[in-house]
């Protein structure tokens, strides 16, 4: 027993130290480690943006997707959820750079600035709403017709089914849309820069102009740091999410 115990340890434990091994020889190698000693209230500041362009837009993206999501559901979206989702789809497979060039171009036809912090919300925003769109409606669109039909004939109400039955079996697919739409916010926060919208992107793009590795490495690692950091504190999030029985239901599936 202390055997296996200290072998789930061990494969928990190296994944991280070579990582860090990597991390350190990454900035030792490239002079980045200096620099950001060098910059560090700068350094601070731009970690601060990028929580904030992520968190924000994350936490609105989840928000409208699972409703819009649930709501394509429902039987009087029958007619109009397919072409909602064709155009999900259409949209998830727009570059991001080109939501941010789409933000700074067309905010300002409606009355709104094309750079600074809010139009860089916006366009990742528009970025991470898709897969979760997508993955509410085939999460609640994939719980059995056999369940609703017997919570029906239990005389639970059309909201008691959705919140007691529909979505806690669609959590772990619920689970999925939103981590990818965070592992795309976090990977595309570094282009709001070039809308003025602050992050760690300032020092990619001023090393990448400067040819100079250190500084964008500088800008780059943190940035993969703060994605695997998101990704982590989801997965523990879903545990607490996703009820005990569902996840029973999908290991015996797999």
């Amino acid at each position: 027993m202390t055997l296996r115990v200290l072998l789930r340890l061990v494969k928990r434990l190296v994944p991280v130290f070579l990582t860090i091994l990597f991390i350190v020889w990454l900035y030792t190698y490239y002079g980045a480690w200096d620099y950001t000693i060098k910059n560090i209230p700068e350094f601070f500041k731009l970690v601060y943006e990028h929580f904030v362009l992520v968190i924000i837009s994350m936490f609105c993206a989840a928000l409208v997707g699972v409703s819009l999501g649930t709501m394509m559901t429902r039987k009087s979206m029958e007619k109009v959820s397919s072409a909602i989702m064709a155009v999900v789809n259409v949209w998830q497979s727009v570059p991001s750079l080109g939501v941010i060039a789409m933000a700074y171009g067309f905010l300002p036809l409606i009355g709104l600035s094309g750079i600074g912090m809010v139009p860089a919300l916006i366009a990742l925003f528009l970025q991470a709403v898709a897969p979760i769109v997508r993955n509410t409606y085939a999460g609640i669109d994939s719980v059995s017709k056999d369940v609703i039909e017997a919570a029906t004939g239990m005389g639970m109400t059309r909201k008691q089914i959705l919140f007691q039955i529909e979505l806690p079996n669609a959590m772990p697919v619920i689970a999925g849309g939103v981590r990818t739409a965070t592992a795309i916010i976090v990977g595309t926060a570094p282009l709001a820069f070039l809308i003025g919208g602050g992050g760690l992107g300032f020092w990619i793009f001023t090393g990448i102009a400067l040819v100079d590795t250190g500084i964008m490495v500088a800008g780059a690692v943190p940035v993969a740091l703060i994605a695997m950091l998101f990704d982590y504190c989801l997965s523990v999030s879903e545990k607490f999410l996703v009820s005990r029985g569902v996840r029973t239901n999908e290991v015996k599936m797999a």
